[in-house]
This record gives C-alpha cells, sequence and structure tokens, in this order.
C-alpha cells in the first residue's frame, strides 16, 4: 500500500466533495499540480470502485460510495446525536417537518429530518445539495461563511429555478447582508414554487456556522401572522443546540418575537 497514492486519492476526493457539479481532469490537475496521466489512472482505479463517478469525457464528480462515506461521518459527530432532540422538540411545537441542514465542502446538505405527519408536507432528500442562491439554508451558509458568499456573487451562471430565484449579484449581496442581520433566512418560492423555507444558524464552539435547522411548508401554513412564531422556535432550538456545541453565549442568542415581526415586515416592505 502506498501512502502517497492514497494521499493523493484523499486529495482528489476532497477536491470534487468542493466541486459538486464535476471537473474537467486538466482542471483538476492545473488546480492541485498533479501529472495528468497519473492523475487519470488513480480517477480510472476510484470509478472502478464507485468513489468517484465520470460524467462526460474526462468530468469527474464524488460517486454514490464517497456520498455515503461523506453521510457516515456526519453521522459520526456529535451534532447530529445533539440536534436530534431539539429536533423532534421544534417538529412537535410547531407541527412541520424539521430539519438539520449542515455545510459539506462548498455545498450544503440535509443531515437529519423529523417529520410532523402533516397530510400535505415537504419532504426533502437527506443527503441531496441545496444550492446557496436559491434555498433557505444556501442563503443563510453564504452569508455566514465569507468564502461560500463569494462563491455565489463570482459564479459564471446562477441557476434560476422559479420566477422568484434571486440571480442578480446585487439583489443577492443585499440579500446577505439581510440575513447578517436578521439572524436568519427566507426562501420564499425561490427554490420550489409556492414552498417557503427558513433557516435559522447553528453555531459551533469555534463560532462557524456550519450548520442550520430549517423548516419548509406550503406557504399557506406559514402565513405573515404564523411564520414570526415558527422562526422565534427556530431561533431558539438553533441556540439551545449551539450551546450544546460549546458556542459562546454572545453568539446563540435566540431572536425575540418581536424582533422577527419587525424583520418580517421590513423584508415585506422591500418586495413591495
Amino acid at each position: 500500500m502506498n501512502p502517497a497514492r492514497i494521499d493523493r486519492a484523499l486529495v482528489i476526493l476532497g477536491y470534487l466533495a468542493q466541486h459538486q457539479e464535476g471537473c474537467t481532469l486538466k482542471r483538476l490537475c492545473d488546480d492541485l499540480a498533479l501529472p495528468m496521466s497519473s492523475a487519470h489512472d488513480l480517477l480510472q482505479v476510484l470509478v472502478g470502485l464507485d468513489a468517484v463517478k465520470l460524467l462526460g469525457q474526462r468530468t469527474y464528480a464524488l460517486g454514490p460510495r464517497s456520498v455515503v462515506l461523506a453521510l457516515s461521518i456526519v453521522d459520526s459527530v456529535d451534532i447530529r446525536h445533539v440536534s436530534r432532540p431539539y429536533l423532534v422538540e421544534l417538529c412537535e411545537e410547531i407541527n412541520e417537518n424539521t430539519y438539520l441542514a449542515v455545510r459539506s465542502g462548498s455545498s450544503v446538505v440535509y443531515a437529519d429530518r423529523q417529520e410532523a405527519g402533516q397530510t400535505l408536507s415537504v419532504v426533502m432528500k437527506l443527503g441531496g445539495p441545496r444550492p446557496l442562491h436559491g434555498s433557505a439554508v444556501g442563503k443563510l451558509m453564504a452569508a455566514c461563511n465569507a468564502d461560500l458568499e463569494q462563491r455565489v456573487l463570482h459564479a459564471p451562471d446562477l441557476e434560476k429555478y422559479t420566477p422568484y430565484t434571486l440571480v442578480n449579484r446585487d439583489r443577492l449581496r443585499h440579500e446577505f447582508e439581510g440575513i447578517r442581520t436578521s439572524g436568519y433566512s427566507v426562501s420564499d418560492g425561490e427554490s420550489v414554487e409556492g414552498i417557503l423555507g427558513v433557516a435559522t444558524p447553528v453555531v459551533d464552539a469555534s463560532g462557524a456556522v456550519n450548520a442550520a435547522v430549517h423548516v419548509s411548508a406550503p406557504r399557506g401554513r406559514l402565513s405573515p401572522d404564523r411564520l414570526p412564531f415558527v422562526v422565534a422556535a427556530m431561533s431558539r432550538a438553533a441556540a439551545q443546540i449551539s450551546r450544546q456545541l460549546g458556542a459562546a453565549q454572545d453568539t446563540v442568542t435566540p431572536r425575540s418575537l418581536d424582533e422577527i415581526r419587525a424583520f418580517e415586515a421590513g423584508r415585506h416592505g422591500a418586495r413591495q
């Protein structure tokens, strides 16, 4: 077993984890300063192991075994174990499906879910990446992580999932500033028309935001009157999880109902 070869394989997998859309062999070799012939041979081995998949001619992305391993690693980290009772409590309090979303490289994925049993509910796939510009959790992570924000603002092309998806860079920059001020993120039909999503930040011991509490529901169930109560409950749940992860007290103060109502009045006013 060649340690250098194993190290190169891990470097390649780490690079592909940051490029969920896939990457050409040439770009990978240029960015990692790897010889093309040896990188190609190693990628072929990883493809054979389902750790990497081939998307097109010499274009590679993470394969199913890497995704499963990533979720297993997430599962082994305390955050899912720590957050679960608070997700359950929140689910019972607001009677909506609740999620834990986590950062994975340059993307955001759902790592855990508690279902409320509503007749009409929004069930999000665990492990599936969410767009940084077109989802509540994606926008929250981008607003709280400078590298992700720059990735969005300097992306050559942003997909418009619905007529309401924000793709204008100036509007996105303003959106991120608003999220940092309010302490939560809202996606109103930006990923799926008629669905409203909300995300509140989970802060770890280092002060970083690499996870979030998330709720999605049909817009009619998250009306302007009810939404502040839901966001306040989510803010409390995220703060409780953050404290369990060792976050400093001054970084996890939940938003009050009055604060959220004021933020929502401003958000609706800006959209008028």
